[in-house]
């Protein structure tokens, strides 16, 4: 039987500082293959054409809500930032009285897949469930969060690391922090969370406490992929990820039509287009809102930023072109900077 989907709101939380970065920017606005991590996480949460979009911002609120609402996200502010339920809290004045679905991301998760989200909506509404966790494995989950389960395997508890036993952590499950949980549920629940955890904030994890002693269903979803959930905590993570992220963006390029002679050396941005038997040549880099006709022939050692190219553009070794639009069949020459 397949349920009508109840209606969806999405809570992106971006309010943290990102102490970690060791940055004056804010974590959240650190670039990932062109784009802001949270941009990564909205464009996602557009897809599933929520009712409500809301992001929770704080560090850095103005410049936050600068990426955000032109996305069409509503902000809030958490001021000051006392964990994960405190921050979800802020939007509940918002949402007002709607009864549905809240799906939580995280700003700076930006690798996570759509197939993976629908399958934690699908999960959640199949089972009917008052909270639905997405969960994964892996090989060292320090720092994670552990899915504590019960001798059924039903999830019973999530225990942060700093709170866990040594038992616990042994456990290779993790919380990633992602949820769908039914509104009412909810909010009603982190009324009644408090912050007794060594952090001493209010754990939006404790919700699936709540629902276990009250004996609501509780649902999960496992990620195959442990990468897809990784956040951003240093610029390393940073780093790790962009790699993840520009492999994936070349191969969507080539399983579309297009030949990319070295992914390894090649740097294409998220909001890149390329047209298909379009070839491009190791160590180029195409960047911002760069658009790339059928049939070009680009480097290498190319960089084009910010510009349009129509079919057939030949653009030859040790070319600059930034914020240009050249022309169909024109061939660019090698050491041509073209601003």
């Amino acid at each position: 039987m397949t349920l009508s989907p109840s209606p969806l709101a999405i809570v992106i939380i971006g309010a943290g500082k990102g102490t970690r970065m060791h940055s004056a920017l804010a974590k959240v606005l650190h670039p990932l293959a062109g784009q802001p991590l949270i941009a990564h996480v909205l464009n996602l949460a557009m897809q599933l054409d929520p009712r409500h979009l809301i992001a929770v911002v704080g560090h850095q609120a103005d410049a936050v809500r600068q990426v955000c609402e032109p996305r069409g996200a509503a902000c809030v502010v958490q001021e000051p930032q006392l964990g994960t339920g405190h921050a979800v809290a802020q939007a509940e004045p918002v949402l007002g009285t709607f009864e549905g679905d809240v799906l939580v991301l995280y700003g700076d998760v930006p690798l996570l897949q759509l197939d993976t989200v629908r399958a934690l909506l699908d999960e959640h509404r199949q089972r009917d469930a008052s909270v639905t966790v997405l969960t994964t494995s892996m090989e060292d989950p320090s720092g994670y969060g552990r899915i504590v389960r019960n001798r059924e395997g039903a999830i019973e508890a999530i225990v942060e690391h700093r709170d866990a036993s040594p038992a616990q952590l042994a456990i290779r499950e993790i919380n990633t922090g992602i949820y769908c949980l039914k509104s009412p549920f909810l909010f009603r629940a982190l009324s009644r969370v408090g912050s007794q955890n060594a952090q001493g904030e209010q754990y939006l994890t404790d919700v699936v406490g709540v629902a276990v002693s009250e004996q609501f269903p509780v649902a999960y979803v496992t990620a195959a992929n442990a990468q897809e959930t990784m956040g951003v905590n240093t610029r390393l993570e940073l780093a790790q990820l962009e790699a993840v992220l520009r492999r994936r963006l070349c191969e969507s390029h080539m399983l579309a039509g297009v030949t990319i002679h070295d992914p390894a050396s090649t740097v294409i941005d998220a909001e890149v287009y390329i047209g298909r038997d379009t070839v491009i040549a190791p160590q180029t880099h195409l960047l911002g809102q760069t658009h790339i006709g059928a049939g070009c022939v680009i480097g290498p050692q190319a960089v084009i930023q910010d510009s349009t190219l129509a079919d057939g553009v030949r653009v030859e070794p040790f070319c600059v072109i930034r914020e240009q639009a050249v022309a169909r069949l024109t061939t660019v020459d090698s050491f041509s900077y073209l601003k």
